[in-house]
């Protein structure tokens, strides 16, 4: 599915700039990301920490979409949107962190312990890109 199917099916819709949500979300996706770093991952529970970690990285996506008025309910369409609207949006890897957590939670496939590790590294960096970006963005709105 490509943006303006996104958009077509209301998946994409445009709103009104929220700050203060995506403040919120941010806010909210540090404190999941927090819980995921604070225990030790292992071949039982990588399972239910990768979905966590995989939420963090979502819920600061939406932000910076939320940021800019934007309300996405599909997460194929978020990343559709983030190519155009998020300079270096690495739309590949975000596709197979959503690909891995379908797995698990609809699916019921589990990941080993070290690509779990690997993804939620992965994760977590492109987490702080998209914050540090949302953070740019909130910071130029305030000086405007």
């Amino acid at each position: 599915m490509d943006i303006n199917e996104c958009k077509r099916q209301g998946f994409i819709k445009i709103t009104t700039p929220n700050a203060s949500k995506a403040a919120s979300l941010l806010e909210i996706a540090d404190l999941k990301e927090e819980a995921a770093n604070a225990v030790e991952l292992n071949e039982k529970n990588i399972n239910a920490y990768f979905p966590l970690a995989y939420d963090s990285l979502r819920e600061t996506l939406e932000a910076l979409c939320l940021l800019l008025g934007y309300n996405v309910t599909n997460h194929i369409c978020l990343g559709e949107l983030l190519k155009e609207i998020s300079p270096g949006f690495d739309y590949t890897s975000f596709d197979r962190f959503r690909y891995a957590r379908n797995g698990i939670n609809y699916y019921g496939r589990k990941i080993g312990l070290p690509e779990g590790e690997e993804l939620i590294k992965k994760m977590f960096e492109m987490k702080k890109n998209i914050k540090n970006e949302v953070n740019a963005r909130m910071q130029n709105n305030k000086t405007r």
